[in-house]
């Protein structure tokens, strides 16, 4: 090879060096954001327990948060239920309570209760989640029936498990933030 064939030769080797280099580069941010886009998807359960359903006649479980998670949950969840009934209280700590009621095959509950509740000229209502099943948000009364703002945090979700619809819902006086948060990543687990 001559000179010139060799400086020619040394210029598209490196410039194919480079663009292979660029190329790694650009697959390597690529398969990175797609990690961080995965990661921000999925919740870590780290301060959550899984607690069974099924010996409650629900063919699912759900991840409660555990002692560790500042909400005053407690040890041992409990679940209050009467045989034959279609409702459920499940209690971890004197705040965390989530009630759910089979709907059977209703289907237009969700809907009908998000209606229902822009209709209400009773309270202030400011959507935090609102979701295809699921509404976290919160309440105040209207300006004319109060003196305080007192805002209260609360939560109403359906979701289906083996083709019966059940619904989920914090106590009608409502949580705080934090709480509502915690129920919200709970249901959320109910696969």
């Amino acid at each position: 090879m001559s000179g010139k064939n060799k400086r020619v030769f040394i210029i598209v080797v490196l410039v194919l060096f480079v663009h292979i280099i660029v190329f790694y580069f650009y697959l390597s941010d690529n398969n990175k954001n797609q990690a961080i886009q995965t990661a921000s998807q999925e919740f870590d359960y780290y301060q959550f327990k899984k607690f069974d359903l099924t010996k409650y006649d629900i063919n699912s479980h759900i991840m409660l948060p555990d002692e560790t998670s500042g909400i005053g949950t407690v040890f041992s969840p409990e679940m209050l239920h009467d045989e034959g009934s279609h409702l459920w209280q499940l209690q971890s700590g004197r705040n965390f309570i989530i009630f759910i009621e089979d709907l059977g095959e209703l289907r237009d509950i969700f809907q009908d209760f998000k209606n229902n509740l822009t209709k209400s000229t009773a309270f202030l209502i400011s959507p935090i989640v609102n979701k295809d099943s699921m509404m976290v948000y919160s309440r105040s009364l209207s300006k004319q029936y109060q003196k305080v703002n007192t805002e209260t945090f609360h939560l109403f979700a359906v979701k289906q498990i083996d083709g019966r619809l059940y619904q989920f819902r914090n106590r009608e006086e409502g949580n705080t933030k934090a709480e509502i948060l915690f129920m919200q990543k709970s249901i959320e687990s109910i696969k």
